[in-house]
C-alpha cells in the first residue's frame, strides 16, 4: 500500500508542477516549417540538373551553349524562362513559332529539334523541364545560324580565300537579351543581317517559292547560245528574239516601208551598242557568242540554293559596313563606292586568275598613292622571275624591274641562283608608262597583300570574264575612284586629283584623314533597287562550296591550296645557267654574303 501511495503522490506532485508557469528563459520553440518551392521552381531545378547531366555527352558545338545555360539558370535562381505554372507561356510559344519559320530565312527548321517543346498544358514536371531546356537550346542554335554559325570559319572550312568571321553572339548574351525582350519572335528576327541586300534576297527567296507570286515580271527572252554572228544587215530568226530581248520596237523607215523583224537594222544596231557599252563589252554592234552569253545573263539561273548561299555570305559580313565604304564584288567585276546607303560611284574591275584568286575580306583603306612603285611579291619572284633569271633570261630588263639586296642594286648575272634565295632580294618596278600599277594605287593593308590599282592594259576591261590579275583588283578609271574617295576625305575634286598626278612626285602617298572601309565580296546573286535578282558566274567555285557545306556534304568540298602558306622554292625545277667564276661574282659574294 505504501508503494501505491508513493506513486500517487509523485503523480500529484508532477501534475502540480505542470500547472506552474515556466519563465521565458525556459520556453520551448516549435520546429520551423519546411520551406516550400513552387511548381515553376521545381521545373527550373530539374532543368538545371538536366543541363549538368548533359555537359558530359554534349558535342563540342553544344558544350558552350550548355555551360551558358547552366550559368543563365543559376542567375535566375532556377526560375524557368519558358514555363509558367504547368505550361509553355506566351513568350515560349512566340519563340517556337518563329524558329519553326526558319525556312523563310534560308535556314533549316529541322536543325532546331522543336519536337521536345510540343507538350500539352499540365504535362508532368519532367516533361516541362525537358521542354524548357529544348527551347533554350533551340534559341541558341537559331541565334548562331542566323548570324552565320553554320559555317563559323569559312577560311578553314571552305577556302583560305574566304577570309570571313561571322559576327556570332555569345550564348549568355542571347539568353539575357531574349529574357529581357518584350517580344521573343521580334528579337529572333532581329538577329538576321539588316543589310538591304540580305532583305532583298530573302524577299526574292519567298517569291521564288510561292507559285502565286510573280517575282520577276516578264521572263527574259533568251537567245540560242552559241549561235551565228549577227550584224547590221543580217537576216536571221534570232534577230526577232534580239528585238524582244532589247525591247526594240519595230518602226517604219523614212520611206514608210514595212519593217522586217528578222533583219538586223539600224535600230537594233544602236540597241546592241548601248547594251554592250553598259556591260563593259567591245562596243562594235556585233552579236557574237560573248554578247549572246551576256544577253542571257551569262547563262546563270537564279535558283533557291543560289539565293540561300548568298544570304549565308551576308551573315558573315560586318554588321556595320560604314556610312562611306568601297565594295568590290568579284563575280560582277565591279567596284562601288557607297555613301549613306546610296551608290555614288561604280566602275569595272579586273580580278585574280583562277589559281591566283582575289581574296574575300574586309579592311580599311589608309593611303592613296600616285605614281607608285611596284614591289614584286614573293610568289611572282619565285614562280615567274626566278626560272627566267636563273637560266640567264632578261625578264628583269624586259619588265624594267630592279633587283636590290640590302638596299644596293645588284646584277642578277653575278648571283649563283642555285643557292641564293630570291625571296631575300627586293625586286621592284619604278613609276613610269610601263608600270603595272599605272598612275595610282589604293592601299588597305591586309595579310593577303592585295590592293586596288590602275593598269596600262585597258583593253582587258572589254572582256566578259576579267580574271587576269595575280589577286589585286585593277580599276578601269582609277582617277575617278581616287576623286570619289578623296572628295569624301579631303574635299578634293577630279581636277585636283589630275593636277596631283600631273605635277606630283614619284610614290606620292596621300594619307587619308579617316580610313575608309573596303569590303571585297563574292556575291553571285545581287538584287537591284527594284528587288530583281541578277545571277553572276561562280568563277572561283565558292558558291558551290557554300552549298555543299549547308547540305552537310563537307567531305566533297575541295578547299584548294592555302594561298597564305609560305612561298617555297623547288630547286629541282630551276634550271640554273652555268655558274660564274669571275671576280665580279666573288665580289658580290663577299660583299653581300650570298
Amino acid at each position: 500500500m505504501r508503494g501505491i501511495r508513493s506513486i500517487r503522490g509523485n503523480c500529484l506532485i508532477l501534475g502540480l508542477a505542470l500547472l506552474v508557469p515556466l519563465g521565458p528563459a525556459t520556453a520551448i520553440e516549435p520546429d520551423a516549417p519546411e520551406q516550400l518551392i513552387t511548381a515553376e521552381e521545381g521545373v527550373g531545378i530539374q532543368a538545371r540538373r538536366l543541363l549538368v547531366d548533359r555537359k558530359g555527352p554534349a558535342s563540342e558545338a553544344e558544350k558552350a551553349d550548355v555551360e551558358a545555360l547552366v550559368s543563365f539558370y543559376a542567375g535566375r535562381t532556377s526560375k524557368p524562362l519558358w514555363i509558367s505554372a504547368d505550361k509553355l507561356n506566351l513568350k515560349a510559344k512566340a519563340a517556337a513559332q518563329e524558329i519553326a519559320r526558319a525556312d523563310d530565312w534560308g535556314l533549316d527548321p529541322k536543325a532546331f529539334n522543336l519536337k521536345q517543346t510540343e507538350i500539352p498544358d499540365g504535362a508532368p514536371s519532367g516533361d516541362l523541364a525537358q521542354a524548357e531546356i529544348a527551347l533554350s537550346l533551340a534559341v541558341l542554335k537559331y541565334a548562331s545560324h542566323a548570324r552565320g554559325g553554320r559555317i563559323p570559319d569559312p577560311a578553314q572550312q571552305l577556302s583560305s580565300y574566304l577570309d570571313r568571321k561571322p559576327p556570332l553572339k555569345a550564348p549568355g548574351a542571347v539568353m539575357s537579351e531574349i529574357a529581357e525582350a518584350d517580344e521573343a519572335d521580334a528579337y529572333l528576327r532581329g538577329l538576321h543581317p539588316q543589310h538591304a541586300q540580305f532583305k532583298a534576297l530573302r524577299n526574292a527567296l519567298l517569291k521564288l517559292r510561292d507559285p502565286g507570286v510573280d517575282s520577276e515580271g516578264e521572263k527574259i527572252v533568251r537567245l540560242p547560245s552559241p549561235g551565228p554572228l549577227l550584224s547590221l544587215g543580217k537576216s536571221h530568226p534570232d534577230v526577232v528574239l534580239l528585238r524582244q530581248r532589247l525591247k526594240v520596237e519595230p518602226k517604219p523607215d523614212e520611206e514608210g516601208g514595212e519593217v522586217v523583224l528578222e533583219v538586223f537594222d539600224q535600230a537594233v544596231l544602236e540597241a546592241v551598242k548601248e547594251f554592250q557599252r553598259g556591260e563593259g563589252l567591245s562596243v562594235d554592234g556585233v552579236v557574237g557568242n560573248n554578247t549572246r552569253s551576256t544577253l542571257n545573263g551569262d547563262s546563270a539561273e537564279v535558283s533557291e540554293d543560289m539565293i540561300i548561299a548568298n544570304m549565308e555570305q551576308w551573315r558573315w559580313m560586318p554588321e556595320d559596313m560604314g556610312e562611306f565604304y568601297v565594295n568590290s564584288n568579284v563575280p560582277e567585276y565591279k567596284v562601288r563606292v557607297v555613301r549613306d546607303g546610296q551608290i555614288v560611284h561604280e566602275e569595272r574591275i579586273i580580278t585574280g586568275e583562277l589559281d591566283k584568286q582575289t581574296p574575300v575580306f574586309s579592311d580599311k583603306m589608309e593611303t592613296v598613292v600616285f605614281h607608285p612603285f611596284w614591289g614584286v611579291p614573293n610568289s611572282i619572284k619565285v614562280n615567274e622571275l626566278l626560272p627566267s633569271i636563273a637560266r640567264g633570261g632578261n625578264a628583269l630588263d624586259r619588265h624594267n624591274l630592279k633587283l636590290q639586296y640590302k638596299g644596293r642594286t645588284v646584277d642578277p648575272n653575278a648571283i649563283d641562283w642555285s643557292t641564293a634565295d630570291i625571296r631575300n632580294f627586293h625586286v621592284y618596278q619604278p613609276p613610269g608608262g610601263g608600270n603595272v600599277l599605272g598612275e595610282v594605287k589604293f592601299l588597305f593593308p591586309n595579310k593577303h597583300q592585295v590592293y586596288m590599282h590602275d593598269t596600262p592594259t585597258k583593253h582587258l576591261f572589254s572582256k566578259t570574264q576579267r580574271t587576269f590579275s595575280h589577286g589585286c583588283m585593277r580599276v578601269r578609271d582609277p582617277l575617278k575612284l581616287a576623286a570619289t574617295v578623296l572628295n569624301y576625305d579631303k574635299g578634293w575634286d577630279l581636277e585636283r586629283v589630275k593636277q596631283t598626278v600631273d605635277s606630283g612626285p614619284e610614290n606620292n602617298n596621300v594619307t587619308l584623314d579617316t580610313s575608309v572601309p573596303v569590303h571585297v565580296t563574292y556575291f553571285t546573286a545581287v538584287a537591284d533597287e527594284d528587288g530583281k535578282v541578277t545571277a553572276f558566274p561562280d568563277i572561283y567555285g565558292h558558291e558551290d562550296r557554300i552549298k555543299l557545306a549547308l547540305a552537310g556534304r563537307w567531305n566533297e568540298i575541295n578547299k584548294g591550296r592555302d594561298h597564305l602558306a609560305p612561298v617555297r622554292i623547288d630547286r629541282s625545277k630551276i634550271i640554273v645557267k652555268q655558274q660564274y667564276d669571275n671576280p665580279i661574282s666573288d665580289l658580290f659574294k663577299q660583299a653581300f654574303g650570298f
